[in-house]
């Protein structure tokens, strides 16, 4: 297939055709992805090296943001409970914010930010230096060699970086627990076990990798579809990114309603 879009003939007219070719060029690259897997035509070296890429951008940038997320939610979650007499409850609002939401969404602004736009600068340049029509003249499948590896690599990098960006953001509100406010450990990790399911963890990861799949799409989706030189990879890239935050927070939104409704409360059974 030829990655190239129509002429765009007015504002809404273009939102509503990029959006229908985003949506086809999902179907596809979803169908390209799990094909190549049954088929064993998924690039095991492409599949490690996009991995190890998207990780080593990714990995500190998350932690560096996690981590005075974590002290900002202790010391505001600390101050409001202080004033109330129920500063022994930290744990449990940890658990809620951090392991339930935060964690995710960081993991999501990293993946559309900085893997996000890594990934649509790499074949927006591919692009324009007419590499994506060489490799259709010779009879390459693009999607399955190029954008199914990158899929791949996204998921499990958004499901390592959940679990760290987890732990450490809840590391900072504990140490800030005890060494800042001078309150037991105990009473931190009672409510902290007490509110924290497995389930919210479990739901993290998958919101996760969700938030990577989404961001990757679109990512891959504007690279191979950027025309105009450098001009036109720089407008990709920013398009990329404005879209994949767009997505992941109306997709955040309908994952926690009907997380809401699929797990009751704590309490509430």
């Amino acid at each position: 297939m030829t990655y190239e879009l129509p002429a765009p003939k007015g504002p809404m007219r273009d939102v509503a055709l990029q959006g229908g070719f985003l949506i086809g060029f999902s179907v596809q690259a979803l169908f390209g992805l799990v094909s190549a897997i049954l088929r064993r035509r998924l690039s095991l070296h492409e599949t490690v090296t996009q991995t190890l890429f998207i990780g080593r951008v990714s990995t500190g940038p998350s932690l560096l943001l996690m981590i005075p997320i974590g002290v900002f939610i202790a010391v505001s979650v600390g101050e409001l409970a202080g004033r109330i007499g129920a500063g022994g409850y930290s744990g449990a609002v940890v658990a809620f914010i951090i392991v339930g939401q935060a964690a995710a969404l960081v993991c999501a602004l990293m993946m559309a930010g900085v893997a996000g736009s890594a990934i649509c600068t790499d074949l927006g340049s591919r692009k324009i230096r007419e590499e994506i029509d060489a490799m259709e003249v010779m009879g390459i499948d693009v999607v399955e060699r190029l954008v199914a590896p990158r899929l791949v690599g996204a998921v499990i990098v958004s499901l390592a970086l959940c679990a760290m960006v987890t732990f450490g953001g809840v590391i900072a509100c504990y140490l800030y627990h005890i060494y800042v406010q001078n309150l037991p450990a105990g009473t931190f990790m009672a409510t902290f076990s007490q509110y924290g399911r497995m389930s919210d963890f479990v739901m993290a990861l998958v919101k996760a990798s969700i938030f990577g799949l989404t961001s990757t799409l679109v990512a891959t989706f504007k690279g191979l579809h950027a025309k105009g030189g450098p001009r036109g990879v720089a407008d990709a890239v920013n398009e990329a990114v404005v879209i994949a935050f767009a997505l992941v927070f109306i997709v955040n939104t309908a994952l926690s309603a009907l997380y809401t409704v699929m797990v009751p409360a704590v309490g509430s059974y």
